[in-house]
């Protein structure tokens, strides 16, 4: 019953924090294999357990669980504490959400009644082993399939996502418990090993196929409660990481998926991007003491070796330890002992960093949180600095006002040598004065945008202890970039992009994908980029390898980027239905018919065959396909239903507008058509983007158009 499972779960907390022996003894009492009898047997292991286990046993509440045959647990077996006793900080930190270091007025405070998720940060271990309760004592009951609430918040920040199969029904749903893993993979590089792993862990604990995700991470599908442990250390011991694919921490930092070795912009792009993720990484050993039985991994993580001769501050992947314990005493360093920039609950919600180079935004550059645009000195070789944005994010809820995506504002100019301390400062001012009371506001766009980017400069300064400089003049973002196609690295080797179908690397009868990216892994030892339109690179190809490579894709049915539609080319959409919790209806498994539709309509109007413009689909209004941006996007708003979205900029530099709410998926015709009529007859020029001219006309006049749009005037 689930009065049992909660009832076992908690006991098994109790155990677990109380230490290794008295852990020890209930599970030799078998309190994790039996039922409501063996509490007799567990209260003797209580008796024969050290007193001092069961002195820093947690305290416990007079609450009384009981089973239909009247058998009680003792009020000693429940683990459950008061909230309000327990301290936010823990001793020696001295700056936090309920501590700023520097004061800003806001219309919260932090300090009166957070949400629910800042709790189960806060009780999830000790200062050294934060996040691992109760998902370690909930981990340790094999029996059990699925793992509750709580622990769920505390696996997302290990890499994972619980799921169920959402088309089962009854029984069969029950019984489809599972977990999805998503890597960390700075810089979207995945070497041809670590490829073989994930292809190879796919196929034995996984549901077959493996998924490229918009922020150039791979996700492994399919996992089973009793397999977690294994794929996770596997991917460890591989050199990768699934730490920091998910949680309230630092996600995984994007970069261009251009492999462009004598170019420094993208060199340097690169090597910033690898040491902010090992800067923000969680410090705190419950990774390894979950998944690795507490050793160290037997391969190094590859990207540190990017973190060599960094702007001449970080010479080798441990010195980045100094720049994080760096303390400038301006309240940007905790106090925690282990988590000196996070401290105690870590970050309000996620955090995304992305790092590009002026003139390629094919990482959107300002969706994310934190956005650096390398920049570089007169002789184009010298690292000079960082343009600076802040702010982006996508997320937002239907009917929900407060809530709403935003692009990010250009905050500053740093030199190269107080990057990194930037970005430091930046996190501190999110970590003490983000939103922890109400969840839904919780990311830093939200921050800035209460705040204002004027006075969230001014608090971000005070964090670096002076005032920050102006943003120094850009150029414009140039149109199409997404490094698909054969490119030359300028060092006599090429790297390729390869279009994948929103992101699924899987064999189907007329394209084997997954096939021949593991040949490719298998026989030329390729390392692969991920970029952040969900498709795949191969870097450092040989001229003696290149026919090969092209030789190897084409047996397997994969198409050269020439015979792809711009459409789908320019498409994404998240995978939604039928695991994601939080679909409200498809996205991934409808848009290449969309991507098909859209072709007709675009033929239908009469318009070229090489018109084409942005189209993302997500199953909620969550964002994960970052649809706000495009210039045509469909959100999911309940079963077959969809939140029609324009106006988004060519080069991702607007977020679009509503047209229109709750369109079928039948009638997509019936709403485009009028909409690519009109940019047929009303363009300035040929030149002008869809997305432009949707935002120029505006939503009224789309709407009156449409009214009165004849489609049989048009086919005549």
């Amino acid at each position: 019953s689930e009065t049992e499972k909660a009832r076992r779960r908690e006991l098994a907390r109790f155990c677990s924090r109380g230490g290794p022996e008295l852990a020890e003894s209930a599970l030799g009492a078998g309190l994790m294999r039996g039922t409501m009898p063996n509490l007799a047997l567990f209260a003797l292991a209580l008796a024969a357990a050290p007193a001092a286990a069961l002195r820093s046993a947690p305290r416990v509440h007079s609450r009384v669980l009981s089973n239909s045959n009247g058998i009680r647990a003792s009020p000693l077996m429940v683990a459950t504490e008061e909230a309000s006793t327990l301290p936010w900080m823990v001793g020696g930190q001295k700056f936090g959400p309920q501590a700023p270091a520097h004061a800003m007025e806001k219309p919260y405070t932090n300090t009166v009644k957070l949400n629910p998720v800042e709790a189960i940060k806060r009780d999830s271990g000790p200062p050294g082993s934060q996040l691992i309760s109760p998902l370690r004592e909930e981990m340790l009951m094999t029996e059990e399939i699925s793992i509750s609430h709580d622990a769920v918040v505390i696996l997302k920040h290990h890499g994972s996502y619980q799921q169920q199969n959402r088309e089962a029904r009854g029984a069969a749903k029950a019984a489809s418990y599972q977990f999805m893993l998503r890597l960390k993979m700075p810089n979207g590089e995945v070497p041809p090993d670590l490829y073989l792993e994930l292809d190879k862990l796919a196929d034995e604990h996984g549901q077959g196929d493996l998924r490229a995700t918009t922020r150039q991470a791979f996700q492994l599908h399919g996992v089973l409660k009793k397999d977690l442990k294994h794929a996770i250390k596997t991917i460890a011991n591989a050199g990768a990481s699934t730490l920091g694919g998910c949680g309230d921490i630092n996600r995984n930092v994007m970069t261009p998926a251009a492999r462009l070795p004598t170019n420094p912009a993208y060199v340097y792009a690169k090597r910033y991007a690898s040491a902010m993720a090992e800067l923000f990484k969680p410090m705190s050993g419950s990774f390894s003491e979950l998944w690795l039985d507490g050793e160290k991994v037997t391969t190094t993580e590859y990207w540190k070796k990017d973190l060599y001769d960094l702007s001449k501050e970080v010479s080798t992947p441990d010195d980045i330890d100094v720049v994080r314990q760096r303390d400038s005493g301006n309240g940007v360093i905790s106090g925690h002992p282990v988590e000196p920039i996070y401290g105690t609950t870590y970050l309000p919600r996620k955090f995304k960093i992305g790092v590009t180079v002026p003139g390629d935004n094919s990482i959107d550059l300002l969706t994310n949180d934190l956005g650096y645009v390398v920049l570089l000195e007169a002789d184009g070789q010298t690292l000079k600095g960082f343009n600076v944005f802040v702010g982006g994010g996508m997320g937002r809820t239907h009917n929900k006002e407060s809530t709403f995506a935003r692009a990010a504002d250009a905050l500053c100019f740093i030199p190269a040598a107080e990057a990194l301390e930037l970005a430091k400062a930046v996190i501190a001012t999110q970590r003490d004065h983000g939103n922890r009371e109400i969840r839904a506001n919780a990311r830093m766009k939200y921050l800035v945008h209460t705040l204002g980017v004027d006075k969230f400069r001014e608090l971000v300064g005070s964090y670096m202890g002076h005032a920050l400089q102006p943003s120094l003049p850009l150029p414009p973002w140039v149109e199409g970039i997404d490094w698909l196609g054969w490119h030359e690295q300028g060092d006599g080797n090429w790297f390729v992009g390869i279009n994948v179908q929103q992101g699924r690397i899987i064999d189907t009868p007329e394209v084997r994908l997954k096939s021949a990216l593991r040949t490719v892994a298998q026989e030329l030892q390729l390392t692969m980029l991920l970029t952040a339109g969900q498709n795949v690179c191969y870097q450092d190809v040989s001229a003696a390898q290149k026919p090969r490579l092209e030789a190897i894709l084409k047996e397997h049915g994969v198409l050269p980027i020439e015979e792809i539609d711009m459409l789908t080319r320019k498409s994404m959409a998240c995978p939604a239905l039928p695991l994601c919790g939080l679909a409200q209806t498809e996205a991934e498994r409808v848009m290449p018919a969309i991507n098909a539709r859209l072709r007709n309509s675009v033929r239908a109007v009469g318009l070229p065959e090489a018109a084409s413009f942005s189209t993302r689909v997500t199953g909620c209004p969550n964002g994960c396909a970052r649809p706000y941006m495009a210039e045509l996007a469909l959100v999911g708003q309940g079963p077959d239903q969809y939140q029609v979205w324009i106006g988004g900029s060519p080069v991702g530099t607007r977020v679009a507008s509503v047209l229109m709410d709750k369109m079928k998926l039948s009638d997509l015709e019936t709403i485009v058509e009028p909409l690519l009529a009109a940019w047929r007859d009303g363009r300035s020029s040929e030149a002008e983007a869809f997305g432009d001219f949707m935002e120029r006309v505006g939503v009224d006049f789309l709407k009156t158009f449409s009214a009165s749009y004849a489609p049989a005037a048009v086919s005549a």
